[in-house]
């Protein structure tokens, strides 16, 4: 004895039966579903490099025992002013060799892989703004950091040579 929808009949019932039936509505299935939320706003690198910058100092002057080294503070910066100049100078050049793949035919699978890999080089080019940014601005708040010590000890070296005159 067969069950009722299966062997030959099953399969006759399927293809001559009423199509599948519509999802209720409002219930989340694809047919009437929502569509998904537009995606965040990429993240501003800028802010978070600075805030890293800051945050890396803020722990490591945490110590009663640290003194601001200038010296090793320009070699910092000096490391991150290279990376800027010489490694994300090189790796945008190289990415812009990403976005402009051609076909190199005229047929589905050529122009959906050039698609694709041209998408791929945008979105490399993309972190690799992201990551430049960042960079920039972490170097940038270490030389803020770096400017603001040396006016600060200048003004205790200005304060001091000023009471002493005064004696």
């Amino acid at each position: 004895m067969t069950r009722p929808g299966s062997g030959p009949q099953g399969v006759y019932d399927q293809i001559n039966g009423p199509g599948p039936q519509a999802p209720p509505p409002n219930s989340g299935l694809i047919q009437g579903a929502a569509a998904a939320p537009p995606p965040p706003p990429p993240p501003n690198y800028g802010e978070l490099g600075s805030g890293q910058a800051k945050a890396d100092f803020a722990a490591a002057s945490a110590n009663g025992g640290w003194e601001f080294d200038p010296a090793a503070m320009d070699a910092v910066i000096k490391q991150l002013q290279d990376c800027i100049e010489r490694d994300f100078s090189r790796a945008r050049a190289e990415a812009n060799n990403l976005t402009g793949i051609d076909a190199m035919g005229a047929e589905v699978a050529s122009d959906g892989y050039v698609a694709k890999a041209n998408e791929s080089g945008a979105a490399y080019q993309s972190f690799l703004n992201g990551a430049a940014a960042y960079t920039q601005a972490y170097m940038q708040t270490l030389v803020d950091i770096r400017t603001a010590y040396q006016n600060q000890d200048q003004a205790a070296l200005d304060a001091i040579r000023s009471i002493g005159k005064a004696l």
